[in-house]
């Protein structure tokens, strides 16, 4: 059990990634994913990579172990580490700290032998990692990088929705089922082998990231060089196609099936997309999910009968928002396998 110490300074510096800019962890953590299974909605982007991995991909198969920790240094986590900047930033990782993450992966994972000389700050090794690392960003994030924005912002969104009804602490409870916070500590799974470890921010405060490559567990990026980061799968994973050919609208009320099954999966398409939002009319509605304005209006109108939605008017429209008793019924939809 890891378990994460708050101060109120740290619930003041605790934030939502808001960044468009994918940072270089979604490239290092989907390596895991192709090793271990990507699940179903991503099975084709799965396919597209493994035809296309770059010559050396080997060199990071020794580094990103099939689960569990990763590296710290390969997965830079400041403000300022994007796009290019973050490459750069592996590119000048300190060898104490490239000694330091070495060590601690040899503890749990058979090194090679080349890995010495990354160890020592060669580098030569270093550049040889970054550059097949950039090859791989190239080839497995940039190409579905749009359809990755649109699902990291519609769970920003929905958590921004969250945290104006419940705060910040409903927020931290509400990210992942095997997530429990009890003011003012956050507990979650630690890595395995671990045992308990208690880890105090001591002011810092922590980035709430979601990264659609995360995998079914939660995890902490802690150390005492980057800033703090918890990674979590977002609410909304891609659904339809998946990444590869984009996300249709059609495809949009497969995203949470336990409420398709449920509600029916036009009207549990309507309930999440009110959940992306401050609000939607009935035209937004039914332009979103392709589907007619007198569709939309008799979706709306059972949520609100049965107190998932509510409507207001504004000016000369109408708007709909969803409710507490809609975000809840969606995050146990997804706890129980909606994100699946």
């Amino acid at each position: 059990m890891l378990r994460i110490h708050f101060t109120i300074e740290d619930l003041a510096r605790t934030v939502l990634a808001g960044s468009r800019a994918l940072p270089v962890a979604e490239a290092v953590m989907s390596l895991q994913a192709i090793r271990l299974g990507a699940g179903r909605r991503l099975t084709r982007w799965r396919s597209h990579v493994l035809e296309r991995l770059p010559e050396g991909a080997a060199l990071l198969g020794a580094l990103v172990p099939a689960s569990g920790w990763i590296p710290d240094f390969l997965t830079p986590s400041e403000p300022n580490h994007s796009g290019p900047a973050a490459f750069e930033a592996i590119r000048s990782t300190p060898r104490g700290r490239l000694a330091a993450d070495l060590q601690r992966l040899s503890g749990r994972h058979r090194l090679p032998a080349w890995t010495r000389s990354l160890a020592e700050g060669d580098r030569a090794a270093l550049n040889a990692v970054t550059d097949v690392l950039e090859t791989y960003h190239n080839v497995a994030i940039v190409p579905f990088a749009d359809q990755m924005r649109k699902v990291l912002e519609t769970d920003r969104a929905w958590r921004m929705h969250t945290m104006a009804g419940g705060g910040l602490g409903t927020v931290l409870a509400g990210l992942h089922p095997q997530i429990h916070w009890r003011e003012p500590v956050l507990e979650l799974p630690g890595p395995r082998g671990t045992g308990d470890v208690d880890f105090h921010l001591e002011g810092r405060g922590i980035l709430l990231c979601p990264h659609v490559f995360c995998g079914p567990r939660p995890r902490a990026l802690l150390n005492d060089v980057d800033r703090p980061v918890l990674v979590y799968r977002p609410v909304w994973d891609p659904g339809g196609s998946g990444l590869v050919g984009g996300m249709s609208r059609r495809a949009r009320p497969a995203e949470v099936p336990a409420l398709g099954t449920l509600l029916g999966r036009t009207r549990a398409a309507v309930l999440a997309t009110l959940a992306t939002s401050d609000g939607h009319t009935t035209k937004q509605l039914a332009e979103s999910l392709a589907i007619s304005p007198a569709s939309a209006s008799e979706h709306v109108a059972a949520l609100r009968a049965s107190g998932l939605a509510t409507s207001r008017r504004h000016a000369n429209t109408m708007r709909h928002t969803i409710t507490r008793l809609g975000i809840d019924l969606i995050s146990a939809g997804n706890a129980t396998g909606g994100t699946r």
